[in-house]
């Protein structure tokens, strides 16, 4: 009878004579039944029991997966480099006189738009841009009194600045427009791409390099850029050291750390002002340094020192 279903046993219970069983009868009858039975479901594999474990599990992997893709991470900005715009050229604007003028500070791109620059660009110097002009060619209609500005862009890196922005008047010395501005100092040595936005579009674009910046020492700064220390005589060189109560004369002490020696130089005829930006007193010094041959050198003024690299 192992063989048979369920409802096949039924029907052989019916077959039997029918007489009352007792309890115990009935229990008997139930539990070989059961035994009979019980193998069968005692080696049977939990499949509803796994798929919902299965189910569970997938549920655990995905959830982590959809926080990350919904949750707002913190936004980083990570710089690529750009392609080097053209690089500008210096070219001679004209007085009333028709009289060539600046053919070494103006820069740019000849009938398309140029600035009035120092010799050098040196980042993180605030003094030789805090007087910049520009000049534009094209029709005077369409730029005198429009709003421009000028972003630089850090070709290595890819920073971007905004470097100024003005209003355009007349033009003058035979542009067709121009404007006095000031730049923000650049922040990084290298070459920068110069663009000119005009209507939310760029009106011309040149590359100008920036050196590294000045030898600081404290509050004072030595004005050659740390690119340019290189063994040789450097002759009225400036030296600004901000405070109040300066003497008239202020001693540079350079220190050659490998073989012991050292030379101090004297900077004298004191010119005094006000640093617009901060409204504190400022002196310029000048005088002559010499840096005999390369090496690591120790610059010391009145008591500050830092260490400088001479090539």
């Amino acid at each position: 009878m192992t063989h048979l279903s369920d409802k096949e046993l039924l029907m052989k219970i019916k077959e039997f004579p029918a007489y009352e069983l007792n309890g115990e009868q009935k229990n008997n009858i139930i539990k070989r039944i059961r035994e009979q039975k019980d193998p069968s479901r005692r080696f049977s594999f939990p499949f509803q029991r796994v798929g919902l474990l299965g189910a569970l599990f997938t549920i655990l992997m995905i959830a982590p997966v959809l926080f990350l893709v919904n949750m707002e991470l913190p936004e980083t900005h990570f710089s690529a480099g750009v392609e080097k715009a053209e690089i500008g050229e210096y070219f001679a604007l004209f007085n009333e006189a028709g009289q060539p003028i600046y053919l070494d500070s103006n820069y740019g791109i000849p009938g398309k738009v140029s600035l009035l620059l120092p010799v050098d660009l040196v980042a993180e110097d605030y003094r030789g841009v805090a007087k910049i002009m520009v000049y534009l060619w094209g029709n005077p209609d369409d730029l005198v009194n429009k709003d421009m500005k000028i972003e630089g862009v850090h070709v290595d890196s890819g920073y971007t600045q905004e470097m100024a922005s003005f209003t355009l008047s007349n033009g003058m010395y035979g542009s067709d427009a121009h404007a006095l501005t000031s730049f923000k100092p650049f922040v990084k040595q290298g070459y920068w791409n110069l663009k000119f936005i005009y209507k939310d579009e760029t009106f011309g674009e040149f590359s100008v390099y920036v050196k590294e910046p000045y030898v600081e020492i404290d509050k004072a700064t030595l004005m050659i850029s740390k690119e340019d220390l290189v063994a040789g005589t450097f002759e009225d060189v400036n030296l600004e050291v901000e405070g109040e109560n300066l003497p008239e004369q202020v001693e540079l002490s350079l220190y050659n750390l490998e073989d012991g020696t050292e030379k101090v130089f004297t900077f004298s005829d004191r010119t005094d002002f006000i640093e617009s930006s901060t409204a504190k007193k400022v002196s310029i010094f000048t005088g002559d340094i010499v840096l005999k041959k390369s090496g690591k050198y120790r610059i010391t003024v009145l008591n500050q020192s830092v260490q400088i690299d001479v090539k």
